[in-house]
């Protein structure tokens, strides 16, 4: 829960500021050291707002997903100029949760409309165009109490207008059906306890579930993993939803669009009514590990029994009608947040070996069937830059404090300089905005 009272607004305002002040490059010096003055319509909104919080508002700003700020800026109708809006908690009332919307008219900002809720927070808000009209709905997940979320899509014009509500635990978005709209993906328990998938499409003027499957996992285990959008092969898309069971076994479901069938799970095994597309989970997510435009699984190596080590070897699989193929290996460091791509003839077992080599570093040796191929450093302190250049060490990449530093150690296994950086990447945490 954030209670915020003016941070988004007032760093909305610092950058206009900033770009106003980069505007003209012939001010004489008396303008360079004037304040450039705001726009009238920044103004005309900051008023607003803070007469909505000398009467008892407070920021809510919404606690998941991507959008997650007290004041947004979004271009909701399509006209080419942001709405505002305000996220507010008012603590007296049946309905406390608020959005307050506001358009652009000309020199100032007007209040158009506002969308309330009962409940305790403001779970997530998306903007996306289910109805292919040009505009952009709001998907709204309220949190109604610790064990109960509804999401609600509007309509804005004139607006609000509730399109559809219902309870989920999480939601996805992806254009699935080849259609050229992106579909809303609920996942909840249905009124059976079964876990399900609901595919929400634009139908004869409705936003309804058109279709729906059974998942793997149970909305728990759901809320331990991951749900990815992405592609199942070069045409096409997918959702990939993990979840971890009580075994520390990653299962995931992928869902994909068959004109004949609608909504399938692609990896469900018929017999058992679960998924095949099973590994240990090593706080991995499904990606496009190798950059072919297709959806990786990741299988970490499974002679690591202890399923809290963070760091070895990873099999990355493409699904496939005959079954999972290994397409990448890589060695994972999540420890240090870097992940090495092994080279294709790096053939047989690969073997990894961590050690502390100092004050300020650490090392990882990477073996090829008993001989010792590449050690990956990582640097710290004030003598990193030096450190980084002994032997015939080459810098692979650079971070605030950190320099990272790799020495080939076999002639038959060695890499160019090239090779040694394009293999080598950081691990970069995305927002689940689902």
């Amino acid at each position: 829960m954030r209670h915020l009272k003016r941070p988004a607004l007032l760093g909305l305002l610092l950058l206009a500021c900033l770009l106003l002040a980069g505007c003209q490059m012939d001010s004489t010096v008396e303008e360079l050291f004037t304040l450039p003055r705001l726009p009238t319509e920044y103004t005309t909104l900051s008023r607003q707002l803070d007469q909505l919080l000398s009467e008892g508002y407070e920021y809510m700003a919404p606690t998941s997903g991507r959008n997650i700020q007290s004041l947004q800026m979004v271009d909701i109708d399509g006209d080419g100029r942001d709405e505002a809006l305000a996220f507010f908690r008012l603590s007296n009332g049946e309905k406390p949760l608020k959005i307050y919307v506001f358009h652009s008219r000309e020199d100032s900002y007007e209040l158009a409309s506002i969308i309330e809720s009962s409940g305790t927070a403001i779970d997530s808000i998306y903007y996306e165009d289910l109805t292919g009209d040009g505009r952009k709905e709001l998907i709204v997940g309220w949190k109604i109490s610790s064990d109960v979320q509804t999401v609600t899509v509007y309509d804005m014009r004139p607006g609000p207008v509730q399109l559809m509500q219902s309870n989920y635990t999480r939601l996805s978005f992806q254009e699935l059906n080849g259609d050229g709209i992106p579909s809303l993906l609920l996942l909840r328990t249905n009124s059976d306890n079964q876990p399900v998938a609901e595919f929400c499409s634009w139908q004869e003027g409705a936003l309804s579930v058109s279709h729906r499957c059974t998942l793997s996992s149970t909305m728990a285990e759901l809320n331990q993993g991951s749900v990815v959008t992405g592609k199942l092969d070069q045409d096409t898309p997918a959702v990939f939803i993990t979840g971890i069971n009580s075994q520390g076994i990653a299962v995931t479901d992928i869902l994909v669009w068959q004109e004949d069938a609608g909504l399938v799970n692609a990896a469900l095994d018929r017999s058992t009514g679960l998924s095949t597309a099973t590994a240990p989970y090593r706080q991995l997510t499904p990606q496009d590990i190798n950059g072919d435009g297709i959806t990786e699984l990741p299988r970490p190596d499974s002679s690591v029994s202890d399923t809290k080590q963070a760091d070895g070897m990873v099999f990355w699989e493409q699904y496939r009608p005959d079954g999972l193929a290994t397409v990448e290996r890589t060695y994972h460091c999540l420890s240090g947040g870097w992940y090495f791509i092994l080279p294709e003839d790096w053939t047989g077992d690969v073997t990894a070996l961590a050690s502390d080599a100092g004050i300020g570093e650490t090392q990882v040796t990477l073996s090829v069937q008993g001989e010792k191929a590449l050690s990956i450093c990582a640097l710290t302190g004030e003598n990193r830059e030096r450190r980084a250049l002994r032997g015939n060490r080459v810098v692979l990449r650079r971070r605030t404090g950190t320099i990272y530093a790799a020495e080939t150690l076999s002639e038959i296994y060695s890499l160019d300089e090239e090779a040694l950086r394009h293999n080598f990447n950081l691990i970069v945490h995305s927002w689940d905005a689902n």
